[in-house]
């Protein structure tokens, strides 16, 4: 049974929530960000334990059952290392805290997808799931052979990897936007093929094992819940969803 790390930590950010600690604590729906988040959570009975890394005063004061807080670390890396040295379990899923739509039924498909030999497993969501169920949404998308993907926000991984794949996972953050980059970051040989058209999801799958020695999956899931999270950069988004959990709101002009 995997244990739950929940990312609420980062500094606040003008355009979304100017008043508060970080977009973990925006109120959508009528609950914070972070507590809709944990409370999905909660609803997945193979769901043992959840830790929520993040500021820890003003989590106390949000989240409304006690939990276990860590207190957040410089990078979103740092952060998910703080909790994997607490878990002595075989698996962790890693929850971005701004997915507001994240519910027990995507999380339990993502998870019972998680099947074989493999360190870590990704979520990867088809273009067209997401356009079809919200129309308008803006995400970075990858063309590979077997589709056209965004990635999720929730990754399920063995917590002694970390140390391992530490500087790969940071590189892979501050490109995570820019698909020629992180194409870059496995080789120029992964570059091409992507420009081409002839990068498969084995392909990065493999190049992945023979960088890191660790055997990584691509699932692919038709759920845009583990995919749309809350991003100033694209406001369009963020009014999709408070359209889709505030339906008597009018929306932003």
């Amino acid at each position: 049974m995997p244990a739950a790390i929940v990312l609420a930590g980062g500094g606040p950010d003008s355009r979304l929530a100017p008043d508060l600690p970080n977009k973990a604590f925006l109120v959508i729906g009528g609950q914070p960000l972070v507590v809709r988040v944990t409370d999905a959570l909660r609803s997945v009975p193979s769901i043992d334990r959840i830790l929520v890394v993040g500021p820890p005063a003003p989590l106390a004061a949000a989240l409304n059952v006690s939990m276990e807080i860590v207190p957040e670390q410089p990078t979103v890396v740092d952060n998910i290392a703080a909790a994997a040295a607490r878990i002595s379990g075989a698996s962790a899923l890693a929850v971005a805290a701004d997915l507001p739509l994240l519910n027990r039924d995507v999380v339990e498909r993502f998870l019972d997808a998680c099947t074989g030999d493999a360190s870590l497993f990704y979520p990867i969501v088809p273009q067209s799931a997401i356009e079809q169920r919200y129309p308008g949404a803006r995400k970075t998308y990858v063309t590979v052979t077997d589709g056209t993907f965004a990635g999720g926000s929730v990754l399920l991984f063995d917590p002694g990897i970390i140390d391992r794949v530490r500087p790969l996972v940071e590189r892979i953050m501050a490109g995570r936007k820019k698909p020629w980059l992180l194409a870059q970051l496995f080789g120029w040989s992964m570059a091409m093929k992507l420009f081409a058209g002839t990068l498969s999801i084995a392909d990065a799958e493999a190049r992945i094992e023979e960088v890191t020695g660790l055997r990584g999956r691509a699932i692919i899931v038709d759920a845009p819940e583990l995919a749309l999270d809350i991003d100033a950069e694209r406001p369009e988004n963020v009014q999709i969803l408070r359209a889709v959990l505030e339906p008597g709101a009018r929306s932003e002009s």
